[in-house]
């Protein structure tokens, strides 16, 4: 996948003039209005046109070029794909450009018979099928946001942050609800420490996370939430009802992210640990996070370390014992499950 990145990063950097001029072909820009008494309008982008209207929660096969009596749900025939997402708004307009509807994009999909279309959600009574559908200017923006996208993650992948950063805060000024942008600009400023920075990105990517379509960028985003959260909770000094909420929140991370990979044991570990170490810790639940966690890594001297703690706290001293010799078979060298394990022998030898 990197691979491809890079390559397509490399044929912008190359042709930046061409990559620019290349997109916008077949768009077509015009002014609509809001009202007949609207005289100033905006600039718009034509995207398509209106091919079928029908129900939001049924489709009327037999009705497909023609009106349905409840149109919530219309069918669009692309001519430019390019920047548009799922969430997105676009209007319909008549022959007089006047917008006469308003529709949430549901999905973006091709099709064989009619290439490139959308389906969307909004109040369309007065459309007709052949109507022409249009986005603003300013959202058009978001397919040049894409290009300073794969241009970041180019400079990323070949170890030039300064570049990156550059060409992802590009990215994001033209396109500021770009989720990927905003995930990609964070990690780096997260590799650098600056984690205020960093989770300021992550919680942007994170308010547009519909728009992010692969599960494993939507996993990366909410691991490194959960962490930061995790290092400010126990790691720093805030006001307590501050940490309360921090810890409320990465525990939620954790667990929206165990909903997308549940096999992870970094995450695993870490809700773990925001439950076994806050001052009314929940014990059951971080037991189960880190017998969890041995099960995925039977090698985690650390997770052997606190569930043996765990046992030792409800005076469980066989369990106590046994996790606290397999946390130290696990790594030989750790002085703290070797000075736990003796402390457990002092209190048998009693």
């Amino acid at each position: 996948m990197k691979k491809i990145i890079i390559s397509i990063a490399v044929f912008l950097l190359a042709c930046p003039v061409r990559a620019a001029t290349l997109l916008p072909e077949g768009s077509s820009r015009l002014t609509i209005f809001s009202s007949t008494t609207d005289t100033k309008g905006v600039t718009a982008v034509l995207k398509g046109k209106v091919i079928s209207y029908s129900s939001r929660d049924e489709y009327d096969r037999n009705d497909l070029f023609g009106k349905a009596q409840d149109k919530s749900k219309a069918t669009v025939r692309l001519y430019d794909a390019a920047g548009i997402n799922e969430g997105d708004a676009l209007f319909i307009i008549d022959n007089k450009n006047l917008i006469i509807g308003r529709m949430t994009v549901k999905s973006v999909f091709t099709s064989a018979s009619f290439g490139e279309m959308l389906v969307g959600y909004g109040n369309l009574s007065l459309g007709t099928v052949g109507d022409r559908v249009v986005q603003r200017a300013a959202d058009e923006n978001s397919k040049y946001s894409y290009i300073h996208k794969a241009r970041g993650d180019y400079y990323e992948n070949t170890d030039r942050e300064g570049e990156a950063i550059e060409e992802y805060s590009r990215a994001i000024k033209l396109d500021p609800d770009n989720p990927n942008a905003h995930l990609s600009l964070g990690l780096i400023y997260k590799k650098q420490g600056l984690y205020q920075f960093a989770f300021r990105e992550f919680k942007d990517s994170y308010k547009h996370l519909n728009r992010m379509y692969d599960n494993e960028d939507k996993f990366e985003l909410l691991r490194n939430m959960a962490e930061i959260r995790y290092s400010q909770v126990y790691e720093s000094f805030m006001p307590e009802k501050l940490r309360q909420t921090y810890r409320d929140e990465g525990i939620r991370y954790c667990t929206e992210g165990l909903h997308i990979y549940p096999e992870s044991e970094r995450l695993n570990y870490l809700i773990g640990m925001f439950y076994a170490r806050w001052r009314e810790p929940d014990d059951k639940a971080a037991r189960d996070a880190f017998l969890k966690v041995v099960e995925l890594d039977p090698s985690n001297s650390d997770a052997y370390l606190v569930l043996s703690k765990l046992y030792y706290k409800h005076d469980n001293i066989g369990k106590a014992r046994a996790y606290a010799e397999k946390a130290l078979e696990a790594d030989a060298r750790s002085e703290s499950a070797r000075m736990w394990l003796k402390k457990i022998e002092e209190r048998q030898q009693k």
